[in-house]
């Protein structure tokens, strides 16, 4: 199992200012967690600090605490269902080792919070640039806990930061492959991008787009989760997809392509033939750092948007709208839109990307039931199908941007939601950027596994695919045997 930790930006913020002292000294505070447990991945989203109120701690020397300071964090950590986290400062920039005092005293904090809790300590050290470095206390036998070092902690607001460990995830040599893309960043953020892990949910006309643009941009470690296969109704916006690829998994086949090129030797890249909504999806999602919503329904979507805030993942989202004349003359309208979502950001039940009433329409499985579909509207999100390669080239496109702008926030700027409009040709970016107050969605923040089992739920759709791909294996599995039985006969 690997570890991580999430915080949001105020988070950080509030932290940096408590414990970087003008003075030099160190300093230490608490703080409390939930867990998000994914499928190799466990990481604890901070979601509230407990600053130390004046006699908790003594700042001369090495810093330390007193014991009523901690009763106070037992307490409310118990009467919450928190974890919690014990955290102090270095005088020095970078990922932090751990001193003897250090190892002291979280040796000593490990199995009181174990025994108070039940969820393990985790320890978190601040360097002078605000690099984080963090590890999990975890039991391994009566008496004694091992410390273990989480592969990256997260910051997640206008912009998405992670101070890795060098241990567990180091710092990458670029060959001439990546030359020119080095070249307008620096070593220093392409080491930051290459180390990122991101998920794709939708790997159809743009997320396969986004899949090629990722991997040449320096992505190494890539999730893929659709249970969609290729149709031949889907060879003129899916790309590099031929007639020979139909039938196959949209996740199998963009995983084998980008795999047999060898820009990157190195390449990870899990391929799920799951839906968001199922649990293998589902925690695979909550692994990443970064998720791209290539969907075009209301369930993920809304699934997506809860992830966002509930684990602080920053999800970029999207999708094209085009309408032709009635008379089928020419196009009408087409329009295409892309923004993140997530901590300090607007969700997407707040921009109209989803109706909270189709989701629970498609919760209810009727919209996999045809003579229900054909009562609908005809104006209806599911009898909608247009679509063109070139506009999905360029939502593709609008959404790297947002990805970019999201890790180098150059300059120090970021932009919210944009829309382009292609009868006009213009771009309009004058979206509010932050959710209403009473945004159910917002409320969610920082609740990890605690939403986790609400989100999950069968997927017919999903379980009917992979059925039907399973049964015509099995039938060419057979014929390929018969096949061998009558030549091995002759």
């Amino acid at each position: 199992m690997n570890y991580g930790v999430a915080m949001t930006e105020s988070v950080n913020k509030a932290l940096f200012k408590h414990l970087i002292r003008k003075d030099g000294q160190e300093d230490l505070c608490f703080a409390f967690y939930k867990l998000a447990s994914g499928k190799k991945r466990t990481v604890g989203i901070i979601n509230k600090i407990i600053l130390p109120e004046t006699g908790d701690r003594n700042v001369q020397g090495n810093v330390s605490f007193n014991s009523e300071y901690l009763d106070k964090v037992t307490a409310y950590a118990l009467t919450n269902s928190y974890g919690i986290c014990f955290i102090h400062s270095h005088p020095f920039p970078g990922w932090q080792g751990m001193s003897y005092d250090d190892i002291e005293a979280e040796t000593m904090l490990a199995p009181r919070v174990k025994a108070v809790t039940g969820l393990p300590l985790i320890g978190l050290t601040l360097g002078t640039d605000n690099t984080w470095s963090a590890r999990f206390w975890i039991k391994a036998a009566p008496k004694k806990f091992e410390s273990f070092w989480c592969e990256s902690v997260r910051v997640v607001g206008k912009q998405l930061k992670l101070s890795y460990c060098e241990k567990l995830l180091p710092s990458q040599t670029f060959g001439e492959e990546f030359k020119r893309t080095v070249s307008s960043w620096g070593e220093a953020k392409q080491n930051d991008i290459s180390r990122l892990k991101v998920g794709i949910i939708g790997l159809g006309s743009v997320g396969s787009l986004l899949a090629e643009a990722l991997m040449r941009t320096g992505i190494k470690n890539l999730t893929f989760i659709d249970f969609d296969t290729i149709e031949r109704k889907n060879l003129d916006r899916l790309l590099s997809a031929s007639v020979q690829d139909i039938g196959k998994f949209k996740v199998d086949f963009q995983r084998d392509r980008l795999l047999s090129t060898g820009v990157i030797s190195d390449l990870q890249i899990l391929a799920l033939r799951n839906s968001i909504s199922e649990i293998e999806g589902y925690e695979a999602a909550i692994d990443c750092d970064i998720l791209f919503s290539c969907v075009d329904r209301p369930l993920p979507r809304f699934i997506l948007d809860c992830i966002s805030y509930a684990n602080l993942i920053p999800t970029i989202d999207g999708g094209v709208d085009t309408n032709p004349k009635p008379d089928m003359s020419n196009i009408d309208q087409a329009r295409w839109k892309a923004h993140t979502t997530g901590p300090e950001r607007i969700c997407m039940k707040c921009l109209h990307q989803y109706k909270p009433e189709d989701v629970a329409l498609q919760q209810s499985g009727l919209l996999e039931e045809p003579s229900y579909i054909k009562g609908l509207p005809k104006d209806h999100f599911i009898h909608r199908g247009e679509n063109v390669f070139g506009f999905s080239l360029s939502l593709a496109g609008m959404e790297i941007q947002q990805f970019l702008s999201l890790i180098l926030k150059p300059r120090g700027f970021y932009y919210g939601p944009k829309e382009m409009d292609f009868i006009t040709g213009t771009i309009d970016s004058a979206f509010e950027n932050e959710c209403s107050g009473n945004c159910d969605i917002k409320q969610l923040l920082g609740k990890a596994d605690e939403i986790k089992f609400q989100m999950i739920s069968n997927d017919i759709a999903a379980e009917k695919i992979r059925e039907k791909y399973s049964f015509s294996e099995v039938k060419l599995l057979n014929k390929k045997n018969l096949l061998k039985k009558v030549k091995d006969f002759d």
